[in-house]
């Protein structure tokens, strides 16, 4: 009889045994597909800042090449004066541009008398130099005569040949630059000129490598890097190629030809981390396409990802042997104490696996499972101020403090909705620093930047810190929502604030006070039930109130207008 009930016991021990493995294994692989998971969100928030910050970039210096474009081709005749003037617009449009590295400018020299070519270098160096018209001093004025058989082909002047080829602007590269002394990697974006729709020339900028390294390389997030590809497959930037990249090199570098399969349509924004191998040592990449087709990744170590889940492994191994030891000998004490409580956290582990970040382990005992539901608890609490703090670096703009493009193009849409549903009731203020580019040609940068942040306080005393969105270098937005009734009184608290700025500045200790006076436009407009159809109308009428006033405040303070 009592062989029979040691039996019976030890079979039963066996069976909780086989029930807890298979218990522990279920719970430490939801856990280690949470941790995967949110590792994702967090490579997906993390490049989705950069491709905001280049995004931003890009389109700004696509902006810049057009009023290059329409300034040419408003001329007629390409004299040595023209010459001069388009150096002159080069500077002023591009020369504060931190991603300018050079600025072209080619006639058709194959089909008209226009044979010079503009070929500026350093562009970014010239602005100081141009009022005493000494172009040379801080940048290479490459103009050459194109006419005289020199530095004329393809490996000279790609942009050219690709303008003729293609009549639509684009972004080329990567290229080596033969106009410069030193071969150089270059990535373009230009404009074709035409002139009665017949092909007229070529206009355009080279990007500079070390900005796009500057960019890139900020990125704090352990052992991770960001690259970058272009938009034909190749190189543009990898910490561990500098200057770039072909794909027709590839071969010679096996981790770069591990990860170079993941560059196509099929990988690109699946918002989905891949496995590669790189210098001996598992990655996760996750990779995004540009507004101008180049695509950027952020590679991160698969250890760095997995230290945290690996200690909880390690810590949950040593949990259930300590817990099976104790099976042996109180087998039905167990079986109340331990198997209910890990089946509540594997159903818990399940849901935090899926995203359910709030979910509650009622487990309050303090033995080894009260510590293990502490832990997950604390990793899932960690995990959801990891990620608040990475949406949070998403929408914000770190100079003012404000709410960014992306936070302000999220507004938009939550209100395009609203007025789907015809439940839009909002009022949007357009705000703009007046005398801005004066104060960045004659203060300098970081007196400019003091006068945004000047700003952005003023408008701040106003309205919350979630209706302020900085939408550009010295623009922003308000949008509120509700009651009209404090339009007025918003306005006159706002023009209140700028005057108490004015004169506590005024009043500060001789050399200490900031060297500017802020003036700031702005223009404002509610939405009108049945007559706005979409969030545009109304921003318009914003705009152009801000720009009418602008333009008064410059006929009052035409020593502040930009020149």
């Amino acid at each position: 009889m009592k062989s029979i009930r040691t039996r019976l016991t030890l079979s039963y021990i066996l069976m909780i045994i086989f029930l807890w493995l298979t218990l522990g294994a279920t719970s430490v692989f939801y856990l280690r597909s949470a941790i995967m998971q949110h590792a994702t969100t967090s490579m997906h928030y993390i490049l989705g800042s950069k491709v905001s910050e280049l995004n931003n970039a890009f389109y700004q210096l696509s902006k810049n090449v057009k009023n290059m474009k329409d300034f040419i081709e408003k001329s007629d005749v390409y004299d040595g004066d023209f010459y001069d003037k388009v150096k002159e617009r080069a500077v002023l449009t591009l020369g504060d541009q931190p991603f300018v590295k050079s600025f072209y400018f080619c006639p058709d020299f194959e089909k008209t008398d226009n044979s010079k070519c503009l070929f500026m270098l350093n562009i970014m160096n010239a602005k100081a130099t141009y009022r005493a018209i000494e172009f040379h001093a801080d940048f290479i004025d490459g103009s050459f005569d194109v006419k005289s058989g020199k530095k004329v082909g393809k490996e000279f002047i790609p942009w050219y040949y690709a303008a003729k080829e293609n009549p639509f602007p684009q972004w080329i590269g990567p290229y080596n630059n033969f106009n410069i002394e030193q071969q150089n990697f270059s990535v373009s974006y230009f404009e074709p000129l035409y002139k009665n729709k017949a092909f007229a020339g070529v206009t355009g900028i080279e990007i500079s490598n070390l900005s796009i390294r500057t960019c890139i390389d900020s990125l704090d997030y352990g052992e991770a890097f960001i690259f970058l590809v272009s938009g034909g497959g190749d190189l543009i930037y990898h910490k561990d190629f500098l200057q770039g990249l072909l794909s027709s090199d590839f071969h010679q570098h096996k981790d770069i030809e591990r990860v170079s399969e993941f560059f196509s349509d099929e990988y690109v924004n699946s918002q989905k981390a891949y496995e590669y191998e790189y210098k001996g040592e598992k990655h996760k990449v996750m990779l995004e396409r540009l507004g101008n087709g180049m695509v950027i990744a952020l590679s991160v170590p698969e250890k760095q990802l997995f230290s945290l889940p690996n200690t909880m492994l390690l810590q949950i191994m040593m949990l259930l042997i300590i817990s099976l030891m104790i099976a042996v000998f109180i087998v039905n004490y167990l079986t109340d104490k331990i198997v209910h409580p890990i089946e509540i956290i594997t159903k818990a582990t399940g849901y935090i696996a899926h995203g359910e970040l709030n979910t509650k382990i009622p487990i309050k005992s303090k033995d080894e499972l009260g510590v293990l539901a502490t832990s997950i608890l604390k990793i899932e609490e960690a995990l959801s101020e990891y990620i608040e703090q990475i949406r949070d670096l998403a929408y914000r703009d770190f100079m003012t403090n404000c709410k960014n493009k992306s936070a302000y193009i999220k507004k938009i849409s939550q209100i395009k909705e609203r007025i789907k549903e015809d439940l839009a009731d909002f009022t949007v203020y357009v705000f703009d620093v007046n005398g801005l580019k004066r104060i960045n040609d004659t203060k300098g940068h970081e007196m400019g930047d003091e006068l945004i942040k000047a700003a952005a306080g003023a408008i701040k005393t106003v309205f919350s810190e979630d209706e302020i969105f900085r939408t550009g270098g010295d623009e922003f937005a308000v949008i509120t929502e509700g009651p009209r009734d404090k339009i007025k009184d918003n306005m006159a608290s706002f023009a209140q604030a700028v005057d108490e700025f004015n004169k506590e500045n005024e009043g500060r200790i001789e050399g200490k006070s900031l060297d500017f006076t802020l003036a700031v436009s702005v223009g404002y407009a509610s939405f009108e039930n049945g007559v706005d159809k979409e969030y545009k109308s109304v921003y318009d009428r914003a705009d152009q109130a801000m720009y009418e006033a602008k333009e008064a405040f410059y006929k009052n303070h035409e020593d502040m207008r930009r020149k």
